[in-house]
C-alpha cells in the first residue's frame, strides 16, 4: 500500500530535495509533519551556521570569536541530528503503525499488542522530543549570534529562529498526539510538561529576537 511507504536516508539522497518535497505534498502517510519539521530544522541551524562564518576571522569581532567558534559547533550539531531526525520520524510512526496492525484475536495476542504499542508510542513521542531539544538550542544559539555577530546576516539568522520556533511547536504538536496513546501517566506527564516548557521558553527567545531585529 502506498501509505505504508518506507522512506529512509537513502531515498532522500536519491530522489533529492524537489522530490522529496512532492512526496511529502503526496497522499501518503510518509514522510509527514515530523520529517518535515526536522528538515526546517536543519535549514534554521545552516543559517546560524552561516551567520557564524560571516563572523569568524573578521577583525572586528575578534573579541567574540572564540564564542562564535562555539556557537557554530553547536549549530553543526544540531544541523547533523535534524538531518538524521528526518528519517527517524517516519521509521517510529511506521513501528506505531505496524504495533497498532498486530493480531488481538487471543488473550496473548492482546497482551503482547498492548505492550509492542506502549513501546512504539514511546519511540514515537521520543523522536519529537528530541527534535525540539535540538530546535530550542538552536533558537538560543542563533539569539547569542544575532547579539555579537555580524549584523549583516543577522536578518538571516532571524529567519532562522522563526524556522526552529515553528519547528518546536511542530514537535509539540505530535508530542501530544502521542501522549494520548500512552498507558503510563506519569511518562506521559513528563513529555508534556518538557515540551511546554521548551515552547514556552522559546517563545521568549523569540519574542526577544523580534524586538532587537524591530529596533535595529
Amino acid at each position: 500500500m502506498e501509505t505504508e511507504a518506507q522512506f529512509s536516508r537513502e531515498d532522500s539522497d536519491k530522489i533529492g530535495l524537489d522530490a522529496y518535497v512532492a512526496r511529502v505534498a503526496a497522499a501518503v502517510a510518509l514522510p509527514g509533519g515530523g520529517s518535515a519539521a526536522a528538515l526546517a530544522g536543519a535549514l534554521a541551524a545552516g543559517l546560524g551556521e552561516m551567520l557564524a562564518g560571516l563572523t569568524e576571522g573578521r577583525e572586528k569581532f575578534a573579541a567574540a570569536e572564540p564564542r562564535v567558534r562555539e556557537l557554530h559547533a553547536r549549530l553543526s550539531e544540531c544541523r547533523r541530528e535534524m538531518r538524521s531526525l528526518m528519517y527517524e520520524d517516519p521509521a517510529a510512526y511506521r513501528a506505531l503503525l505496524d504495533s497498532i496492525r498486530l493480531p488481538r484475536d487471543t488473550e496473548d495476542a492482546r497482551s503482547a499488542r498492548s505492550a509492542a504499542v506502549e513501546t512504539a508510542v514511546r519511540g514515537a513521542t521520543e523522536t519529537p522530543l528530541r527534535t525540539a531539544r535540538a530546535a530550542y538550542t538552536i533558537l538560543e544559539c542563533l539569539r547569542v549570534l544575532i547579539e555579537i555577530g555580524n549584523p549583516h546576516a543577522g536578518s538571516d539568522a532571524a529567519v532562522g529562529a522563526q524556522l526552529a520556533f515553528a519547528v518546536l511547536k511542530g514537535a509539540h504538536y505530535n508530542v501530544l498526539a502521542n501522549v494520548r496513546m500512552m498507558r503510563d501517566a506519569a511518562y506521559a506527564g513528563g513529555c508534556r510538561s518538557e515540551i511546554t516548557d521548551l515552547v514556552d521558553r522559546g517563545r521568549e527567545i523569540l519574542r526577544g529576537i523580534d524586538l532587537r531585529m524591530a529596533g535595529s
